[in-house]
Order: C-alpha cells, then sequence, then structure tokens
C-alpha cells in the first residue's frame, strides 16, 4: 500500500553523514538546521542540557536566591533548576 502524501527523499549536502532526508519546502525539518543534533530529537538523554532563560524576578527575590546558593555553595542556575525540578506538581 503507498501513501502519496508522503515526501520524497533526495540526496543531502552531508550524505556521508546524513543519508538522505525530506525534501525541502518553506520549513525544514529542526534536524537539518545548522547546530541541531540528533540527541536534540530522539530519545532520552543522560543528562539534560541546560539551556538559557532569562525571566525578570523581584530585587528581593533575586537577593534571597543569590544569598541561598552561596550558603549551599551551589550556583544560582543550579538552586533554581533545583527549585524548578522539585516543584509540586499541579
Amino acid at each position: 500500500m503507498s501513501d502519496s502524501s508522503r515526501e520524497g527523499l533526495r540526496k543531502a549536502p552531508d550524505a556521508d553523514l546524513h543519508p538522505s532526508t525530506p525534501l525541502g519546502g518553506p520549513s525544514e525539518p529542526s534536524l537539518l538546521r545548522r547546530g541541531a543534533t540528533t540527541a536534540d530529537s530522539v530519545g532520552a538523554p543522560d543528562r539534560d542540557k541546560a539551556v538559557k532563560l532569562e525571566v525578570a524576578v523581584p530585587k528581593s527575590l533575586r537577593k534571597a536566591v543569590r544569598a541561598e546558593a552561596k550558603r549551599r555553595g551551589i550556583s544560582v542556575d543550579d538552586l533554581v533548576a533545583e527549585a524548578l525540578r522539585n516543584r509540586a506538581p499541579r
């Protein structure tokens, strides 16, 4: 049985690494973008990949977070990530 809505395959410019890719269109799959890796899309990583997150918080909260991180001997990023991981499910 053939599905006519499927895209065909074409030889990719980096065919030695990725033998075939879907035909290009207005929106290329995210894995074809420069810097993207298969590990970003498939499988569970051994460890979470750190990504930048910018948020605005009240100055008093920022001071409290910095003080707590210093007290515990960890970075502010690690403290915030831990707090988010341990948040109560909604």
